[in-house]
């Protein structure tokens, strides 16, 4: 699977610009605020109908426009899609995939699986939870196939629940099966979270090994309460905590992701550095894992790699993508670190000045 060619218009600082994309090392230079971060924007707004910088719809529109446009063809296992998502000020939104309107950004994220690699990337040790839930849920959506179903379905039970404990009504027999779904439904999450990280930890472990030279780490999982204890007890002995605060404590919904170093967290042990390689190593595992289950080719966007990594982390990072042979779009300021932290496999150079795009010699 390959993005094989990318369109914006009115996308950020974009004007409007077309490239052809190639399997491989694609390399993206050019002066800092010249585009380079939009065009990786754009890459991940194809394959999310979202951002990775903002919440926000708005700033995503260029200054003066109504609305922003971003197209693409990917192939995926020999067919041809074509994606496009059109968004308009006040947040209107319209998805296409072979000209059909769609609306779940999910049918996306199937087509065009994408991972961001920057500097805001080790907010994913240093963050909130909330953050690493995200982590993990992406990679559960493109390896276990029933997580989506029972992703949904817990989020609505938990709304429901919550529902009832802020209007007051904890003792009530309405409240007694929403609490029981909900227990059943966090029980297997848990369950599929697990495995998952089963799996993860193998891969994660030999990365971070190979990209960082960090020995003994370790990925730890929380699921959200106490192991010792059934979810369905804890929630029948919180019973009056949880209506007294108006809202669920316990469940998937307080699930975590820690990372330790010698038996002890990343957070506290390790210096900037390691804890920039440890995250890389975290998100090009979770690709990995997912292409090796679900067969198919994560698209990797690296934003300004040089400012991250020393010229020796560049150099094993840049072997490990020339190597395992993904797609990956490279942005940084000087053309020839680039090149360099690749050895010279790199299939494509582009130059971004003020929001145009020009395809350069090699």
């Amino acid at each position: 699977m390959s993005l094989q060619w990318l369109y914006a218009r009115d996308f950020r600082n974009l004007g409007e610009v077309k490239l052809a994309l190639a399997p491989g090392i694609n390399l993206i230079h050019g002066e800092n605020g010249s585009g380079k971060t939009s065009l990786l924007e754009a890459v991940y707004f194809l394959g999310s109908a979202r951002s990775f910088r903002t919440s926000l719809p708005d700033p995503l529109i260029s200054r003066g426009a109504d609305d922003c446009l971003v197209r693409g063809e990917v192939n995926r296992h020999g067919q041809t899609a074509h994606l496009g998502i059109t968004r308009k000020r006040g947040s209107e939104r319209e998805i296409r995939i072979n000209s059909e309107a769609c609306n779940r950004t999910s049918d996306l994220a199937r087509f065009l699986p994408t991972l961001v690699l920057g500097p805001e990337s080790v907010d994913l040790l240093l963050g909130p939870p909330s953050i690493r839930r995200r982590f993990l849920n992406w990679g559960l959506f493109h390896v276990e196939h029933g997580f989506p179903e029972a992703w949904l379905e817990a989020n609505r039970c938990l709304r429901q629940r919550n529902k009832l404990l802020r209007e007051g009504r904890g003792a009530t027999n309405e409240l007694a099966p929403w609490t029981v779904q909900l227990a059943a439904l966090s029980e297997k999450l848990h369950l599929l979270r697990q495995d998952y990280i089963d799996d993860y930890q193998h891969i994660f472990g030999s990365l971070v090994g190979e990209l960082g030279q960090i020995p003994s780490v370790k990925v730890e999982y929380f699921r959200g309460w106490d192991r010792r204890q059934e979810l369905i007890e804890i929630y029948q002995k919180e019973a009056e905590s949880d209506l007294k605060r108006g809202f669920t404590q316990k469940g998937f919904q307080r699930a975590d992701v820690r990372i330790l170093v010698d038996g002890q967290p990343a957070t506290q042990v390790c210096s900037r550095g390691e804890l920039k390689a440890i995250v890389w190593s975290m998100i090009l595992a979770q690709g990995v894992l997912a292409d090796r289950v679900d067969s198919q080719e994560t698209l990797f966007l690296i934003d300004d790699m040089s400012s991250e990594f020393d010229r020796e982390h560049r150099r094993r990072l840049g072997n490990y993508l020339v190597r395992e042979g993904k797609q990956v779009l490279l942005t940084g300021v000087e053309k020839q670190a680039l090149i360099d932290c690749c050895e010279g496999d790199v299939r494509n150079l582009f130059h971004v000045k003020h929001g145009q795009v020009e395809r350069q010699e090699i």
